[in-house]
């Protein structure tokens, strides 16, 4: 499947489990998706329950329903899986798409972002050891056309504010 129609799947798939577990006795209580080419982020006001990290919601192991009452009619219409299994199967859905394992952050106080990324930004992100150059960069990933790295790896990465240029007011810099 072509990563934006897959972004778009995960898009409403994910906006409707957000609901369940959207916190929204908080006036900013919400939920936010940003959809590019190249990544998809699935923002909720709703902190992690406690004891639960990025690293546990990938074994599914944490599961504490905020809205038990929208996730129990989402889940008799089809709409939302089993409680507690809904990360392991982002992680099972996206490999088999041919896309990286999605990464969450969580902030108590700002809420929780699942970024879902191309395989080409996963990959540049993995190869990112501090302020590297473009060229730098480049090279660690094994790439010999600039013009295609700088399409392909380094604008959607930029768009996804995964990175920052280093000299933003001098976009042909190299660092």
């Amino acid at each position: 499947m072509y990563h934006s129609q897959y972004f778009q799947y995960i898009q409403i798939h994910q906006r409707l489990n957000a609901l369940a577990h959207c916190n929204y006795s908080a006036a900013s209580g919400g939920v936010s998706i940003h959809v590019h080419p190249h990544w998809l982020e699935i923002w909720n006001s709703g902190a992690l329950p406690e004891g639960a990290t990025e690293q546990s919601l990938l074994k599914g192991q944490i599961s504490i329903l905020r809205n038990p009452d929208i996730a129990h009619v989402l889940y008799l219409r089809g709409l939302r899986e089993k409680a507690g299994r809904g990360s392991v199967l982002m992680v099972q859905k996206c490999l088999g798409n041919g896309l990286p394992s999605p990464f969450w952050k969580s902030d108590p106080k700002l809420g929780v972002a699942v970024t879902f990324s191309t395989p080409e930004v996963m990959k540049l992100l993995k190869h990112l050891t501090g302020e590297m150059s473009r060229g730098d960069l480049q090279d660690a990933i094994g790439l010999r056309d600039a013009e295609h790295f700088r399409k392909t790896y380094i604008h959607p990465v930029l768009e996804s504010k995964a990175l920052e240029m280093a000299i933003p007011e001098k976009p042909t810099s190299s660092k």
